[in-house]
């Protein structure tokens, strides 16, 4: 569950604008947590009573650290790990003729250049477009 289900409930409600928060899975957590006085739960800084119970085990910088998302390496898989899975797929939609090949092929190498305009997701939707119309074996 933590590896797919946690990750998805927050690409999810992020997608749509929501602030969601995912409950500790531990049910037994759940229940002295909720038994607990609301005065120790509720002092000046949040989470301070989570923070207070790992004592030292938890770094400073980890704690005071600014509020950051859940990114995946995208661009980094893209680039690496599916860089070849990517260039078949983009090579083959290329060739394709509804598709401006130049087109298709300056996305993809400026993307490789770390242009800022081209995003992974820009490439990503070409790459499994092509795939999607190989698995289908759609004639077009």
């Amino acid at each position: 569950m933590q590896n797919i289900l946690l990750r998805d409930a927050d690409q999810m409600s992020m997608a749509v604008a929501l602030e969601v928060r995912v409950p500790f899975l531990d049910y037994q957590l759940v229940e002295f947590a909720l038994s607990v006085k609301d005065e120790y739960k509720y002092p000046h800084t949040q989470k301070k009573l989570l923070v207070d119970a790992l004592g030292d085990l938890l770094p400073d910088n980890i704690v005071n650290r600014p509020k950051m998302g859940f990114v995946l390496p995208w661009k980094d898989w893209l680039k690496n790990d599916l860089k070849d899975f990517c260039e078949e797929n983009i090579a083959q939609f290329a060739k394709r003729s509804f598709v401006n090949r130049e087109a298709v092929l300056l996305i993809w190498n400026r993307f490789l250049n770390n242009d800022p305009k081209i995003t992974w997701s820009r490439v990503w939707h070409l790459v499994v477009l092509n795939n999607w119309i190989n698995t289908h074996q759609i004639e077009c």
